[in-house]
């Protein structure tokens, strides 16, 4: 269960979480560095629990809800929760990857969706810009007094202009002395409904989206989370600060 409503931090607390989203910066794109045609989740996975070591700080993920790995492992229809397994990547598999770190008792949250070979088609190109616009059209927004669904409301426009499937049962969250803090960042809404962001409390922003449908299938493990239909799906992350004139991104 998420903790109470997300709390504003002091200055040195936000420090703290730009220092763990800096490292987590660093570990996520260097997972997607080594993602090439061949290699499993699994072999990342084992790389990855060397990077928290490196760094000297925790996967926020392992053992999170019981989740037996560091990092969420989402291909291709693969909607977020997947867990690293055997079965080697393809040129162009569509590969998110979201993780969390705990340094000094903060927690950052954030997630990528890399293509391997770096190349693919025009229509996946475009769809992986348009959930990434998404993302940093909330963040311009995540400013003293927005409220979540002026968040969730920006982000639902952006991707309804393309017709891709907004998830409406995954989204963003508050984060800090635990992963998942309220409030519930939905990424569909209406303006100026919702509760209202103050500066210095800290949420994770994330678009869910699909190409095709929606509707979500969970697989046997009860992690990995699917499109219905097969279509491809992606999802991108940060968390930030609210800021008083814009959102501050704590995980670059």
């Amino acid at each position: 269960m998420p903790a109470k409503f997300t709390t504003i931090k002091t200055p040195k607390e936000i420090q703290t979480m730009k220092k763990g989203g800096k490292i987590l910066y660093k570990i996520i794109h260097e997972i997607g560095k080594n993602a090439v045609e061949g290699i499993t989740p699994r072999e990342l996975d084992a790389m990855a629990r060397g990077l928290f070591q490196k760094y000297n700080v925790r996967p926020a993920f392992l053992g999170l809800y019981d989740f037996p790995a560091t990092y969420c492992s989402s291909i291709n229809d693969v909607i977020v929760h997947g867990i690293p397994d055997d079965i080697p990547l393809k040129k162009e598999d569509i590969f998110n990857v979201d993780a969390g770190v705990e340094y000094n008792g903060l927690m950052t949250d954030s997630g990528y969706t890399f293509v391997i070979g770096g190349k693919t088609s025009k229509k996946t190109t475009k769809f992986l810009e348009v959930v990434q616009t998404a993302l940093y059209a909330a963040i311009e927004i995540a400013k003293d007094g927005v409220r979540v669904g002026d968040i969730g409301a920006i982000i639902e426009d952006t991707l309804d202009a393309h017709g891709y499937g907004i998830v409406e049962e995954l989204g963003g969250h508050g984060i800090g002395f635990s992963v998942h803090e309220d409030p519930h960042i939905a990424n569909f809404g209406n303006y100026g409904e919702g509760a209202i962001l103050k500066e210095g409390m800290t949420i994770a922003i994330e678009p869910i989206a699909t190409m095709g449908s929606p509707k979500i299938i969970t697989d046997a493990d009860g992690w990995a989370i699917r499109s219905v239909d097969g279509s491809l799906s992606a999802q991108f992350e940060h968390t930030i600060m609210i800021g008083k004139h814009k959102g501050e991104i704590l995980t670059q």
